[in-house]
């Protein structure tokens, strides 16, 4: 049986959440998109939810487009970080989820036309460093070299991600979310980079839309 329009992208936001690194509160997040005629929804906290009340389903959509990944440079945390490293995030994210779209067999493009969806994101609140890893591997070699166990990582990556979805020939926003996430700072077995939990946070959003396209098209 389907999900009512209510639910169909409620199941797609919190699919994004669901796993990987841990979802935290969103407070104080400053957005990009136009909020009116959208409701919140506020049963998917942490993840910030609105909703357009009657919207399409997600079943009627077989094609998305994807839009440049942006960065709000209005943050400055997003000053701190380098545009080499900002440019290699926007690219896997954008790429993450053209390929899970992709691999679900729905074509992702630049043309507008009935049935498209226009999928947009904006990064903000990102702290991470190549060099996360580093200090991470020094505090589990200096607890060995005094017996005690490295437990605690001291460095994770961190992001807010908020997501736009349009009808894309009306260009009418039908949802928005934000969620913030982060690495967990117990090792569990290895110490990840603040690097690789971004972009984990990243292949989330990709798997949690292209899950939830599924599920609307009865797969």
């Amino acid at each position: 049986m389907k999900l009512s329009r209510t639910l169909l992208f409620a199941a797609m936001l919190v699919s994004i959440t669901a796993c990987g690194p841990s979802g935290k509160k969103v407070s104080n997040h400053a957005f990009t998109s136009n909020l009116a005629g959208l409701t919140l929804d506020q049963s998917q906290a942490p993840t910030l939810v609105y909703k357009r009340p009657g919207a399409p389903t997600l079943a009627a959509y077989k094609r998305f487009i994807i839009d440049p990944v942006r960065v709000d440079y209005r943050d400055p945390k997003m000053r701190e970080i380098s545009q080499e490293d900002l440019r290699q995030f926007q690219v896997y994210f954008y790429q993450a989820v053209e390929k899970a779209l992709k691999d679900g067999g729905y074509e992702v493009g630049t043309r507008t036309q009935p049935g498209t969806m226009r999928i947009s994101f904006t990064l903000s609140g990102l702290e991470a460093s190549n060099l996360g890893g580093a200090a991470n591997v020094a505090v589990i070699a200096a607890g060995a070299v005094v017996g005690l166990p490295g437990v605690f990582a001291v460095s994770v990556g961190k992001v807010t991600v908020e997501g736009v979805f349009r009808e894309a020939m009306s260009n009418r926003i039908d949802a928005v979310a934000v969620s913030r996430s982060e690495g967990s700072r117990v090792f569990k077995n290895k110490p990840w980079s603040t690097w690789a939990d971004v972009r984990a946070s990243f292949d989330n959003w990709a798997e949690g839309i292209r899950k939830a396209v599924d599920k609307a098209h009865g797969k």
